[in-house]
């Protein structure tokens, strides 16, 4: 493997980790966030499930309508 090929490798690590951290921090500060809007009754678990769930299904609809753009297509005319 070459020098530059080696260097490619730890900066792709590298920034993965960087990610992973990004990724710990954001669920820090949701979970926190969502913690307080719970404990001052603003959202309640349930509020929070429907939610999810409808944000689940509306990205699941988005990501099959891009791995079909011709379906998609087909079904606005």
């Amino acid at each position: 493997m070459s020098t530059s090929r080696s260097y490619e490798h730890v900066q792709l690590a590298a920034q993965l980790a960087d990610l992973k951290q990004e990724h710990y921090q954001t669920l820090l500060t949701l979970n926190g966030l969502l913690a307080i809007l719970t404990n001052k009754g603003i959202v309640n678990d349930g509020e929070l499930s429907r939610m999810m769930q409808r944000i689940d299904r509306t990205l699941e609809e988005l990501i099959a309508d891009l791995a079909h753009p011709k379906a998609l297509a087909d079904q606005r005319k």
